[in-house]
């Protein structure tokens, strides 16, 4: 069955807008997955705030133009599923590495783009061992905050020392005068 021409635009401008708007688009290629398996690891992309979609490789050429997945415009060849993410650029990429070790021949991950940078699939496995956001961010502050914790601590550490000698003085001279 063709599509008409509009409805084929129809389908690049809505794959331009997903493309321009997610923080994370991996490829990737699947033979022989059955339709639970894909309905699987679409929930699973869903409850990270991510989709999978199946893509016509021309209309995705076509849609990934002006957007910072164009560089992977080549990678669109035999059956590809396009996973998004638009929170959180290590949930899919997580999600996709579980799902494709467990089915290493029905599903391969091809190249990806997190973040304005085109990864292939070692870098993409690499993302995928990087903990959440939230644990990378509280990490980040805890450092920053670590040296002001020592200054502080070295500061309070000389005040202490500075007031022992001055009440070891003062008792000194109270000892003097009595």
């Amino acid at each position: 069955m063709k599509m008409k021409r509009e409805e084929k635009q129809r389908q690049v401008d809505e794959l331009h807008e997903k493309f321009s708007t997610a923080t994370v688009a991996i490829l990737t290629e699947f033979k022989g997955l059955a339709v639970s398996e894909m309905t699987e690891l679409r929930q699973k992309l869903r409850g990270a705030k991510g989709e999978l979609r199946v893509v016509k490789n021309t209309l995705a050429r076509r849609a990934v133009e002006g957007t910072n997945v164009s560089g992977t415009r080549e990678a669109f060849q035999g059956a590809i599923a396009v996973a998004f993410g638009y929170d959180d650029p290590v949930a899919p990429a997580k999600i996709l590495k579980e799902f494709v070790d467990k089915r290493t021949e029905k599903i391969k991950v091809k190249i990806g783009v997190v973040e304005g940078q085109v990864l292939d699939s070692k870098g993409l496995k690499a993302v995928a061992s990087l903990p959440k956001k939230e644990v990378l961010i509280a990490d980040l502050l805890s450092r920053m905050q670590a040296p002001v914790s020592g200054l502080v601590g070295g500061l309070q550490g000389i005040i202490r020392k500075f007031v022992y000698t001055v009440s070891a003085i003062r008792d000194q001279q109270s000892t003097k005068t009595s």
